[in-house]
């Protein structure tokens, strides 16, 4: 698949970048992009001074003219830790099959492999997203789902990638290709693990405007909740009147039929 460009963006998304980046916000607006596009303070000065368009689509109408493409301009918006207006993106470059390689310094588009990063399974019922130190309960939700009568296939990394494979990658394949749902474990430890940070956005980007949501995240731990997920329903597993009700919601929302479920089967 050839490399996407700017200029294949619809003028929505062109809006949409309009809306977000003109308020003045240093470091996250489009003052800030253009620099990081490598435009002088005079041009910069010039894009201001463009009272017909606005100075946020003369930006993005001369860089595009310059042949520059999506994956670049994402970069730059993940530099700027503009995740609100990638994810706002997403439904327009969606078709584009692109997912999120998140570090610490930059974000890269990488398009999935399609050589085999498995171990045995082609299709799971859903994907265990966890930070390290929540594996017991990771390994709890993974037996519970997978016993009799349930019996249900779920994708964990330790037990279900292979060695020798990209994990960021392999994660990416896995939410995109594999999976129906992907299960969130949220503790304060989530905001410190990379992986699962990344692994949630994967998600996010593959539900567009909400309409598909494959994502269910579960409150392991008293947390804050990120803000690019309080908009979705959780599960709670903080108190004991909520866990209660946690294993049948959760099988309910893997698409278990039955409503005899209990903790004790």
């Amino acid at each position: 698949m050839d490399e996407k460009l700017v200029k294949d963006l619809s003028f929505e998304a062109h809006r949409k970048m309009d809306v977000l980046l003109l308020p003045s916000n240093p470091g996250r607006d489009w003052k800030t992009l253009a620099d990081k596009m490598g435009y002088p303070m005079e041009t910069i000065l010039y894009f201001e001074s463009k009272k017909d368009k606005g100075p946020v689509m003369e930006l993005i109408k001369d860089y595009e003219d310059r042949g520059k493409t999506i994956s670049e301009l994402i970069s730059f918006l993940s530099e700027m830790e503009r995740f609100d207006l990638i994810q706002d993106l997403q439904p327009f470059i969606g078709m584009l099959k692109l997912t999120y390689v998140f570090s610490k310094y930059r974000c890269n588009f990488w398009l999935v492999s399609r050589v085999s990063a498995f171990s045995f399974c082609e299709r799971y019922d859903g994907f265990i997203c966890y930070a390290g130190p929540d594996k017991s309960f990771a390994d709890e939700i993974l037996h519970y789902l997978e016993k009799a009568p349930y019996y249900m296939k779920v994708c964990i990394d330790y037990r279900d990638f292979l060695p020798g494979a990209d994990l960021f990658e392999t994660a990416a394949k896995a939410i995109e290709e594999r999976c129906n749902k992907v299960l969130l474990i949220l503790s304060e430890n989530f905001h410190r693990c990379e992986a699962a940070d990344f692994q949630a956005k994967i998600a996010l980007s593959l539900s567009p405007g909400a309409k598909k949501m494959i994502l269910i995240p579960i409150l392991y731990r008293p947390c804050q909740i990120p803000s690019t997920l309080r908009f979705i329903t959780y599960l709670d597993y903080t108190t004991e009147h909520a866990r209660k009700y946690f294993w049948n919601k959760l099988l309910a929302s893997l698409g278990y039929k039955s409503n005899s479920t209990s903790k004790g089967d």
